[in-house]
């Protein structure tokens, strides 16, 4: 079943049947306020941290679901029937309710139809200030004159949320609301102290106001039949401590055809100043217009810097929109707030963040450097990482540092893939040089700080050589401890050797490319010696010796991770590459994209770790984790196999999805963590948790990397696709180093792999290669396959 469609023109995912199996939501917002909205007006919002600056309150995992939110509601004074602009929370019959939700880049927008009134009501942030607008267009369009009522409604949440959500004889004593001018105060004393403040202006002259939850709901009741709705008027309530909430009435006369405008504000600051402030300048609609143009500036010069054009329609529209939108969410709140994640988890995950940048740094390289500053200061001097890091209360010293049963095996390496990333895509090697500090102690240039990174895993190796698997590696629930051993994570520091060692032959460290390079040899050795299973790679070894994920393992045979990044990482030879690649192919590959790990675990293996927890098919036990599905369409694009990379690429994007959403269920214009795997018993094709999730950095880089082959090197531009055979070509726009390149690929022959020619500017150059010095300011790029 479809219940909403891609309009690629206006870049809008539009929800005709609102009636979703999930929340499907938007973000709203850039780096300090952020905003979450679902299709239903539902969500919550917070400044600069979702864990200590939560404005707007969220009901997870709640009945009814999709509480509460945004909402506006419109009352017809003659009978005293009413609706809300979004079909929830009222939820009017649909087949008298018209309604159909638009979610932009950076605004949602709800159309809806009821007796003869239309109304249009778009939610944004600005770019620069830390508020939202709610816009509410509404049209009679009946042939009699309406009496209509507006009512909005916000639950403010008690800013920590932690307080909010559990500490209830503590926060519900806290609040000082109050009312002036059409402005309602949201005050708050927090101990230890601090008193933040927010606001709702109305433009319109407010007739009637609650600010107490309880006055405007009513008892037994809920945000669908609100009380002072029912009863055509606030109650002037003013709530010292208890259930804050924001709702303004206005009332407005309507002739048959006649439109009228009302802005609610919404946002940071005292409501006598800044919120009286904000409502005169926005009392000027075109005021409004001028930052919503702002918005639309915004995304679109984010989006620029890539583009293409090929024969799938659901790649273009993933690639040109959705996919790097969420790439810019991903980079601005890691795994922080969304529908799943309550906002706990708050600042920063270290390897998280580190990837988000990859698919961002071709567009915002200059914010990159800031993050990728931000993350070096989660390093330890003795190499490792904080696997999690707030800068906007980041302090050096020792209290950082964990015991070493809490050290990630792989968040340092990850400096290894960022770091060389924004090198290569600015050129800007003097960042090298720059120092930064330690989490515990003392500071080190940015070189020094990758260096100690390899330097840490190089102490932390295990009985075959192989990188221990410390309280975990990229997969969270293998908690090889003790002497257990990651395979996956060798794989990646062998990546970050081969990184490194560039790094340091270009900055004259011959003694360091001696060094690391040794390093290298010894640990492929282990690689060939220990890692190999005849068929396909191993996961590693648990403490007692065993192996995992190999053919003569308990319970689980074969893991994606393994095979995917024996190919990336350059470890593997080409012969067990393309082995391991097509046994993957054979026993974890299905049509909704490839199980994590084959067959799923049954039975508890405290060796193993949490994933023998899950049921089979579900999270890291047998479900088709996305992120981890990106680096097979990778090493396959390295291979040069492009009806596999597209086959693997295309079995789990959410563009394909959009007719099957009842067994999808999340939104098919943004990528979720994980979809439900074969072996489970009944919901196999299910997607959870959307939005922020690493698929979203690596979907980006697959398909515009791997399979279109743009990628920046440090002397130039590398054209190298891996495509369809059936695809006759695709063009392309890419923007390196303030040059823009105009890409023509042509496939005469039908063939995946393989550049025959190269003509830039007229020019034909040998190879895939475009050096610096053969670039204008504007380059037309012919590629002939064959």
């Amino acid at each position: 079943m479809r219940y909403g469609y891609f309009d690629d023109k206006n870049r809008e995912y539009v929800i005709e049947n609102p009636n979703t199996p999930m929340s499907w939501v938007n973000y709203l917002g850039t780096a300090e306020y952020c905003g979450i909205i679902s299709n239903n007006a539902s969500g919550y919002a917070f400044y600069k941290s979702p864990k200590s600056g939560r404005l707007m309150r969220f009901r997870f995992n709640s009945i009814p679901m999709d509480r509460p939110g945004r909402y506006v509601y419109i009352r017809d004074n003659a009978d005293g029937d009413y609706w809300s602009a979004s079909w929830q929370p009222v939820g009017k019959p649909l087949d008298s309710f018209k309604t159909r939700c638009c979610h932009g880049l950076g605004y949602t927008r709800f159309e809806s139809e009821y007796r003869g009134i239309k109304s249009s009501y778009r939610v944004f942030v600005p770019i620069d200030k830390p508020l939202e607008f709610w816009e509410l267009e509404i049209e009679n369009t009946s042939d009699k004159e309406r009496e209509l009522s507006l009512f909005t409604y916000v639950e403010w949440a008690f800013w920590d949320m932690n307080q909010d959500l559990t500490n209830f004889q503590y926060i519900l004593y806290t609040c000082r609301m109050d009312y002036q001018d059409d402005i309602i105060d949201y005050t708050l004393r927090l101990w230890p102290f601090r008193e933040p403040k927010a606001f709702m202006a109305s433009v319109l002259p407010v007739e009637s106001f609650d600010t107490d939850r309880e006055y405007f709901i009513g008892r037994y009741r809920h945000e669908g039949n609100p009380i002072a709705v029912e009863k055509g008027k606030c109650s002037n309530s003013i709530a010292v401590g208890g259930s804050p909430c924001g709702s303004v009435q206005n009332r407005i006369s309507l002739k048959p055809g006649e439109k009228k405008y009302a802005l609610y504000i919404v946002g940071i600051g005292d409501a006598k100043s800044v919120g009286a402030e904000y409502k005169r300048i926005y009392s000027d609609r075109s005021r409004v217009d001028e930052e919503f143009t702002k918005v639309q500036a915004y995304w679109n010069d984010r989006l620029g810097s890539y583009t293409c054009n090929t024969p799938s329609e659901e790649l273009n529209r993933m690639v040109n929109i959705w996919n790097q939108y969420q790439c810019h969410t991903t980079f601005n709140w890691s795994r922080s707030a969304s529908f799943n994640e309550a906002g706990g988890r708050d600042g920063l995950g270290y390897r998280d963040t580190n990837q988000d940048t990859l698919g961002v740094v071709h567009a915002i390289p200059e914010l990159v450097k800031n993050k990728l500053t931000d993350l070096l200061k989660g390093q330890f001097s003795f190499g490792a990482a904080m696997h999690q890091i707030q800068p906007l209360t980041w302090t050096q010293g020792d209290h950082n540092v964990p015991p070493e049963s809490r050290i990630y095996s792989d968040d340092h390496l990850w400096l290894l893939i960022s770091i060389p990333a924004y090198l290569k895509e600015t050129g800007d090697m003097s960042f090298l040089d720059e120092l930064v500090q330690y989490a515990d102690r003392g500071e080190a240039s940015v070189y020094d700080h990758l260096k100690q990174a390899l330097e840490f895993s190089w102490g932390k190796r295990g009985p075959h050589g192989l990188l221990l698997g410390m309280a975990a590696d990229w997969n969270d629930c293998l908690n090889l401890k003790g002497k257990g051993e990651s395979i996956w994570s060798t794989f990646l520091f062998f990546r970050g050797l081969n990184e490194f060692i560039e790094i340091a032959r270009r900055v004259g460290r011959e003694a360091d490319v001696k060094r690391f390079t040794a390093y290298r040899d010894e640990i492929r050795e282990s690689i060939d010696k220990y890692a190999w299973d005849g068929k396909w790679f191993l996961r590693g070894y648990i403490d007692s010796g065993k192996k995992l994920g190999g053919q003569e393992s308990e319970q689980c045979k074969i893991f994606i991770n393994s095979q995917t990044w024996a190919v990336i990482s350059g470890a593997a030879d080409r012969e067990k590459a393309l082995k391991a690649m097509d046994s993957l192919k054979e026993y974890l590959a299905t049509e909704h994209g490839i199980v994590k790990n084959y067959p799923a675990y049954r039975e508890h293996i405290a060796e193993v770790g949490a994933i023998t927890t899950f049921p089979a098919g579900l999270k890291e036990n047998g479900g088709i984790f996305c992120h981890a599905n990106t680096w097979a369409v990778v090493a396959e694009g390295m291979l040069g196999r492009g009806d596999r990379a597209f086959e693997f690429y295309r079995a789990f994007l959410p563009a394909a999805k959009n007719d099957m959403a009842d067994v999808y269920t999340m939104e098919p214009y943004v990528y979720s963590q994980f979809i439900t795997g074969k072996e489970h018993p009944y919901h196999f094709g299910r997607a959870r948790n959307s939005w922020l999730t690493g698929t979203a950095t690596w979907s980006f880089v697959a398909a515009s990397q791997y399979m279109l082959g743009i990628r920046a090197e440090y002397d130039g531009l590398v054209v190298d696709p891996t495509i369809p055979h059936d695809w006759d070509g695709f063009t392309a726009t890419r923007v390196y180093r303030g040059k823009r390149f105009e890409i023509s690929v042509s496939n005469p022959s039908r063939v995946c792999h393989g550049v025959k020619k190269l003509v830039v500017n007229g020019e034909e150059l040998k190879g895939n290669f475009i050096p610096f010095d053969r670039m204008k300011a504007v380059n037309k790029v012919e590629v002939l396959l064959g």
